[in-house]
């Protein structure tokens, strides 16, 4: 869905607007849905004269980092199992397809 200029989400679905000819047009989707926005629906908020003098007055607590005895310490080390892979030479040329076919279905890629 394209070209959006509102959005609500509630209950494991978005509401979605976008203006059309003479109205708008509104859309409920199930989530999770790919939707593109117009310029303008995220507009940045500022933040409010008082609010601003009162975040000045408001104190800042300072933390110091504590330093380690060592600058590395080994916490674990895990080696991944190895993989074990499966090859199957299924023939040359044209000879192979019937048994490429066959594998296909086996996968459920191809319709029987």
């Amino acid at each position: 869905m394209t070209g959006i200029k509102g959005i609500a989400i509630e209950d494991g679905s978005l509401t979605a607007r976008r203006e059309a000819a003479g109205g708008w047009e509104i859309f409920e989707l199930r989530l999770p849905a790919v939707v593109t926005v117009r310029e303008g629906i995220n507009l940045p908020r500022y933040a409010s004269l008082p609010g601003r003098l009162r975040a000045k007055k408001t104190p800042i607590e300072r933390i110091e980092p504590q330093r380690r005895a060592s600058a590395l310490e080994t916490i674990r080390l895990v080696v991944p199992a190895e993989r074990t892979s499966h090859v199957e030479i299924l023939g040359r040329g044209a000879e192979a397809a019937p048994r490429v076919v066959e594998i296909l279905r086996d996968l459920g890629l191809v319709a029987t």
